[in-house]
């Protein structure tokens, strides 16, 4: 299936939450900035867990039932559409799966009625169904935003997109952002730009999350350097942006875990500080750190300042979440002069129960913070 959408009203990002005291630790979830609001949607036994970086999590309703518009009218898997009744269940089961909270904004993807793809009678009567779908859909959620994920640079029957976006009907756009296999900056930029431009036109109040992942369409992940591109592009024209059903499967994943770990931390006012770097060197030579098993993490601390720093101490390693615990071989760091570096080693048990695909680690010393982003195999 192609790739889906959602989002929400800008003030439905949560509260930012301060760092954790502990180190190195999972990080607890904190909020992205209020000017831009990142969402995931996950829902995989195994997943990244983006909202240890501070993304909320979110609803996309996929098109269980099949529905298809013609000249002579609208169905579901062939037949009958659903009544009031089944369409909100099949709703609200969804919002269960996603697990977002009340307000967490819900996406409807329903690509074959998308007006955008349809002419003629048949777009009509796709337009008329959406209303009857938009509308259960409030009720059944009627603390969550609903938009409609689309092909928003098609501007193919906009009268009708429009009267969709009126007031009771969707509150937010959804465009479909994705990453091509073959795709270059300046392919994807221009689908990019003419979707914000369009939805901008035809509600210039309404949000705008466009739909991204790190998976590429046709295989493989996207390199840090495009994560960034995205990001950037997304930061500068949208309100937010949705990261689509993620996965980290592998060690070719780490680029974009890494990258979006940088990203985050911006965006949350929770970037790497202070005059010590540290740097964690998995022994599998890659992100990689395995589950159910202990394993002995080396670590530089490095003083990147251009002042000596005092003696300090690495930060305690407990109340992680998800079981995650983890000791120092040595806790007492040196004072160190500038470019100097002083070593010890992590000692890192992740439990077999833990569920992320990826960790998202606090090095703390005294002085310093450093984010460290693994994917847990």
């Amino acid at each position: 299936m192609s790739r889906p959408p959602l989002s929400r009203l800008r003030t439905a990002l949560l509260t930012a939450v301060a760092a954790l005291a502990v180190t190195p630790a999972l990080t607890s979830p904190a909020s992205a900035a209020d000017s831009f609001s990142v969402f995931t949607n996950e829902r995989d036994t195994i997943a990244p867990g983006l909202e240890q970086y501070g993304a909320v999590k979110s609803t996309v309703a996929y098109d269980a039932f099949a529905f298809t518009c013609d000249s002579a009218g609208c169905y579901a898997n062939g037949g009958a559409l659903p009544t009031e009744s089944e369409y909100k269940t099949k709703i609200l089961d969804y919002v269960d799966q996603f697990g977002g909270d009340d307000t967490a904004p819900i996406v409807l993807d329903f690509e074959n009625i998308v007006v955008t793809k349809l002419s003629g009678t048949a777009a009509t009567n796709a337009f008329g169904l959406w209303k009857e779908l938009i509308t259960w859909t409030h009720e059944a959620a009627p603390s969550a935003p609903v938009g409609m994920y689309g092909y928003d640079y098609s501007t193919t029957n906009n009268s009708l997109t429009k009267a969709l976006h009126a007031d009771g009907l969707l509150d937010f756009f959804a465009p479909r952002a994705y990453w091509d296999i073959g795709e270059t900056q300046s392919t994807w930029k221009a689908q990019f730009d003419a979707a914000i431009a369009n939805d901008r036109s035809l509600a210039p109040d309404q949000p705008i999350y466009p739909y991204i992942s790190p998976d590429i369409v046709g295989g493989g992940y996207v390199s840090g350097t495009t994560w960034t591109f995205v990001m950037a592009q997304v930061q500068a024209s949208a309100d937010g942006a949705v990261i689509w059903e993620p996965s980290a499967a592998d060690s070719t994943a780490c680029n974009w875990v890494a990258q979006n770990s940088y990203e985050m931390g911006v965006l949350t006012g929770t970037s790497s500080s202070g005059p010590l770097t540290a740097t964690a060197s998995a022994p599998s030579g890659t992100c990689v750190v395995p589950r159910d098993a202990t394993t002995s993490v080396p670590v530089t601390i490095t003083n990147t300042s251009g002042s000596a720093t005092a003696a300090t101490t690495m930060q305690s390693f407990t109340g992680a979440p998800q079981g995650i615990t983890g000791t120092w071989q040595y806790w007492n760091v040196p004072a160190l002069a500038p470019g100097a570096t002083w070593k010890t080693t992590l000692y890192l048990t992740i439990p077999s129960a833990e569920t992320y695909s990826t960790a998202l680690f606090h090095l703390r010393t005294g002085l310093s913070d450093t984010r460290w982003s693994t994917v847990v195999l």
